[in-house]
């Protein structure tokens, strides 16, 4: 018997002329009509279950007349066993979509290869979507990835997702410039990844964590990670790693995270007005690992209850090593602005991991240096809470490196190096604010040395040397404030417990 696909059509008219509204209830029926997909068209998926469904989008729409592939109803259409999504046109929204009970074969499928849903085409947008323990296969779960003749591409935008569960190895979200790790480096990306919700429970080993951005230290990212919630994002010690130059992370809420956001190969990164912060002490938090130079941490707030053994305890940890290398050396940067209060550990650690970074300069067969030329304006230290911890670790204050210090102030644990101009003691006053946080406050001139002039990044539209001027604004982010009310239903427990469920396995 002949299988005539039957398809509901409906035609809308814009400015550029007849676009077609398509509903589809089958794969088949989804595969036949993105065959005859044009600009402005619109594919719609009834409610069900799309199992082991192949999407291979190659149709582009226009600037003005996007392709959109969308659920019918948000939260009722999944995808399901063998199942992949690959956006090689340009210009297509897909939005909607629940991705679980997975199936694919683990043999094609491998760490910093195609995710399970590929974009190879620019100005794409991946929104309202649901990725929740898929599948055993080793596979971030969206990648920017290149075509076979190396094309990359730009000006992405994944929003409004939900991550949740993942326990095998590789990143939630690769954003790839270059095939492989190499010393040519990729071009500038311009995506941006906002609003999404990150909670994925402890792997083994260096096992991938939420966000990739680059390979490495010569790759070009200019993207934009902002007004992301993460919550016991714990898959490795690096919750974010920004191995590509001039990537800005903004307003993004760290809660209860056993890992850091680190800048980790590119320079010239800036992380403003994010987030660090813990409501327990179950486990050792995390804030930030600085590597490389000429960075910018502005406007940041830390409070940790608890800190990482295996990495120093710190709230901020500036990296000893070598220049421009795998471990390279914390130089040239700033840290303005932030507030650091209570947390049980130091506030900033200037020789972290310290044992290890000598092996790795004696492998190289380099001088070890400590970091140096590091600008610290304005800052807060304020810990009533657990003064067993001094707020700066430096056990290497007689070598001459150019820290400068100006209108910090401190009140409460001891400094913990020797008394310093520009860091000076303060009777300060603290305000509760998000229920479990203390905001202290100085009378100090805060904003006195917020006069110098910092770098854009090119084609970015982000005012950094503006959103310095402003001081920290706005209060760690909540579930609600990230994703819509049906996506809650599938987040699982692990953001609330810390436990995983007996139900799900791990690697």
């Amino acid at each position: 018997m002949r299988f005539v696909a039957t398809i509901l059509i409906f035609f809308i008219f814009n400015a550029q002329g007849i676009c077609a509204e398509k509903i589809v209830s089958s794969n088949a029926e989804a595969y036949q009509a993105l065959k005859k997909s044009n600009p402005g068209d619109q594919l719609i998926f009834k409610n069900g279950e799309y199992k082991n469904i192949q999407l291979i989008i190659d149709r582009s729409g226009t600037q003005n007349n996007m392709i959109i592939i969308k659920a019918k109803n948000p939260g009722k259409v999944f995808f399901t066993g063998d199942a992949k999504v690959e956006l090689r046109g340009s210009y297509i929204v897909f939005e909607g979509f629940i991705f679980r009970n997975g199936k694919r074969n683990p043999e094609n499928w491998k760490p910093h290869g195609p995710g399970l849903v590929a974009i190879y085409g620019s100005f794409n947008r991946i929104t309202q979507c649901v990725f929740d323990n898929f599948d055993e296969a080793h596979s971030a779960w969206i990648t920017t990835s290149l075509y076979e003749k190396g094309d990359v591409p730009t000006h992405c935008r994944i929003d409004h997702c939900s991550f949740t569960n993942k326990l095998t190895f590789d990143q939630v979200i690769n954003l790839n410039n270059t095939p492989k790790k190499d010393t040519v480096g990729g071009p500038a990306m311009y995506h941006r990844v906002d609003h999404c919700f990150f909670s994925n429970p402890k792997k083994p080993g260096n096992a991938g964590g939420g966000i990739r951005i680059g390979y490495y230290r010569n790759d070009t990212g200019r993207c934009i990670i902002d007004s992301n919630l993460f919550v016991r994002q714990d898959s490795e010690p690096e919750i974010i790693t920004g191995k590509s130059r001039e990537n800005i992370y903004y307003a993004n809420t760290f809660l209860n995270c056993q890992g850091t956001l680190n800048f980790r190969h590119g320079d010239k990164q800036a992380a403003i007005n994010n987030f660090f912060i813990s409501t327990d002490s179950l486990y050792g938090y995390g804030g930030m690992f600085i590597w490389g130079s000429d960075h910018i941490i502005a406007n940041n707030y830390f409070s940790l209850r608890k800190t990482i053994a295996s990495r120093g305890r710190a709230a901020i940890y500036l990296n000893v090593g070598t220049k421009a290398s795998e471990h390279a050396l914390a130089y040239n940067s700033y840290l303005i602005n932030n507030i650091f209060s209570n947390v049980n550990g130091y506030a900033i650690h200037f020789n972290p991991m310290i044992e290890n970074r000598k092996i790795f300069a004696q492998q190289e067969n380099k001088p070890l240096e400590f970091p140096r030329d590091i600008y610290l304006f304005n800052n807060i230290f304020y810990n009533k809470q657990y003064s067993s911890y001094p707020f700066i670790k430096d056990d290497y204050q007689d070598i001459i490196r150019n820290l400068n210090w100006k209108n910090n102030y401190y009140d409460g644990s001891s400094l913990g190096i020797k008394p310093t101009e520009g860091l000076e003691p303060d009777e300060m006053k603290t305000e509760r604010f998000n229920d479990d946080f203390l905001m202290p406050t100085t009378a100090g001139s805060i904003n006195k040395y917020n006069n110098f002039k910092f770098y854009n990044i090119s084609f970015v539209d982000f005012d950094i040397q503006t959103k310095i001027t402003e001081g920290l604004r706005g209060e760690p982010l909540s579930i609600n404030e990230v994703l819509p009310r049906w996506m809650t239903a599938f987040t699982g427990n692990y953001y609330h417990t810390g436990i995983l469920d007996k139900e799900l396995k791990n690697i």
